[in-house]
């Protein structure tokens, strides 16, 4: 039978993997949906744009670029912070301290703050382009 210890490292893992993969595919749908946009109306034979529209395409691109950019700052943070642990744990190993190695919580309120903006974000950009491509039809 699993210890609670094992029990909460397999729960953690999975917790990473879908996060990853979350991230992973925000940076792929958010990607391609600003390359393709930009290319199809930014080219020579671009559909033509009433006024109404215009600035909501330009706010989905804005909020597709901004939820690549946070995500990207927020792994960055995730990493530095499980370094910063991992250093932490290596010290108390080495010192065979008992002290908690923990990360601060302010930390965590920064990256779930990240994680939700980007969320926000990437849905606000596709759901600007959804209702451009609607109203074009």
């Amino acid at each position: 039978m699993a210890t609670d210890i094992e029990l909460f490292n397999a729960h953690q893992e999975d917790l990473r993997r879908r996060a990853t993969s979350l991230a992973n595919s925000i940076f792929v749908i958010s990607g391609g949906t600003l390359t393709l946009s930009i290319t199809i109306f930014t080219s020579g034979s671009a559909p033509k744009l009433s006024q109404d529209l215009a600035p909501v395409l330009k706010f989905s691109w804005v909020g597709l670029f901004l939820a690549i950019v946070i995500a990207v700052i927020a792994l960055t943070t995730i990493i530095a912070r499980d370094y910063a642990f991992g250093e932490r744990w290596r010290r108390a190993i080495k010192s065979r301290s008992n002290k908690d190695i923990g990360s601060p919580v302010i930390i965590e309120i920064i990256l779930w703050a990240m994680a939700l903006a980007s969320l926000m974000c990437f849905l606000s950009g596709m759901l600007g382009q959804a209702y451009v491509a609607y109203n074009l039809i």
